[in-house]
């Protein structure tokens, strides 16, 4: 080989291996750029129908953003407003990392005005997951709606929302996670966003009365390295060997028939609380009249009774069986009582049925207990 064709091999040889590291910086800064999770907060600033204020959702939402990961991506999208105007609903936070201030500066500067356009919303907040960039998160891609309504006040068929939803999810290109929150929502309206969550893949709605537990549950949506949060803890007090717990760990609508508070147990009658049309199909299937009151219908067909263990420091909230107007008249006026004032209000009823409610159960005992509020 001649001294000039050995110079120009030498050249390049340089000149692909400079390339080759320019191409191999740039794959690793990219892959370095895509988050683990990605989280859209998409947030009802939509009058709401209990008349209260946006400040607890904005706190919520701004603290949320701030118990996240530095290394996930968060962006934030409203919607509310003028039925058919494209501005019913903006991206105000761009995906991005080290955004929760972000988020939560944004969040705060939001008002609650104009009507609810859920469907709007939902649909931008796919969209904005339809391109390569903003990264997607390598690991989950979840859209968190906190609402304080159940349906889309500008469409008049639900479920041609629902549908127009599901078929923008399908051809997004990338697998979403819905999480659906809804504060205050109206008991009539509480079905309707069931079904849509069901149309989005998604499990039912959390729903939440009280600024305190919507801030604790979009916390569990968005701790760090964990898609569905840490479940509560519960000491342990019965050996493993023990016959399992008769009812299964998670949430249970339930009517309770005793509490021994020395030996910290409730004996309870479980049922399903059906709403909207399942709730009128499921009457006429039992031989009854299919109208119903405030659109919902408590199906206890055996009356079968079990008796579960309360953790210790579980927590009990009650609100109508108190018999105070002025308290039972509001579903966000909660009282915490003990199991022995619980062992007593229940004593006292006639009519145990007229009182219901939602018992979690975690590690096989009850952690929480909360009176249902009914119209």
């Amino acid at each position: 080989m001649t001294t000039a064709g050995s110079a120009r091999w030498r050249i390049a040889a340089a000149v692909v291996a400079v390339v080759a590291l320019v191409i191999g910086i740039a794959v690793f800064l990219i892959l370095r750029s895509v988050p683990d999770y990605r989280t859209a907060f998409l947030v009802d600033t939509s009058t709401p129908r209990s008349g209260g204020s946006f400040g607890p959702v904005a706190d919520a939402v701004g603290s949320a953003a701030q118990n996240a990961g530095d290394d996930d991506a968060l962006s934030l999208r409203r919607f509310g407003g003028t039925c058919g105007d494209p501005k019913n609903t903006a991206e105000l936070v761009g995906s991005g990392r080290k955004n929760g201030q972000k988020v939560g500066t944004a969040a705060h500067a939001l008002t609650a005005s104009g009507r609810s356009t859920l469907e709007s919303g939902v649909l931008a907040a796919i969209g904005d997951f339809s391109g390569r960039y903003p990264f997607r998160g390598h690991r989950l891609n979840r859209i968190v709606v906190v609402t304080s309504h159940g349906a889309d006040a500008c469409a008049s068929d639900q479920a041609a929302v629902q549908k127009r939803i599901r078929e923008k999810a399908a051809k997004s290109g990338v697998k979403l996670d819905f999480r659906f929150v809804g504060y205050k929502v109206p008991a009539k309206e509480r079905q309707p966003l069931t079904a849509l969550a069901s149309a989005g893949g998604a499990p039912r709605p959390q729903f939440t009365r009280t600024p305190t537990e919507l801030t604790a549950t979009l916390k569990k949506l968005t701790v760090p390295e964990s898609p569905e949060g840490k479940p509560i803890t519960v000491p342990a007090t019965r050996s493993p060997t023990t016959t399992p717990a008769p009812l299964a760990d998670g949430k249970h609508t339930v009517y309770i028939r005793r509490v021994d508070a020395k030996a910290r147990t409730l004996t309870v009658d479980p049922f399903d609380e059906l709403w909207g049309e399942a709730a009128r199909k499921a009457k006429i299937a039992d031989g009854l009249r299919s109208d119903l009151s405030n659109d919902y219908y408590d199906r206890n067909p055996d009356k079968k009774t079990v008796t579960v263990h309360v953790a210790p420091g579980a927590g009990i909230g009650v609100n109508q069986i108190l018999g105070d107007a002025g308290i039972g008249g509001s579903p966000e006026k909660v009282v915490t009582v003990s199991l022995s004032r619980l062992s007593s209000l229940v004593a006292g009823q006639d009519f145990p049925d007229s009182y219901s409610f939602e018992l979690t159960m975690t590690n096989g005992q009850v952690a929480k207990l909360r009176e249902l509020w009914h119209p």
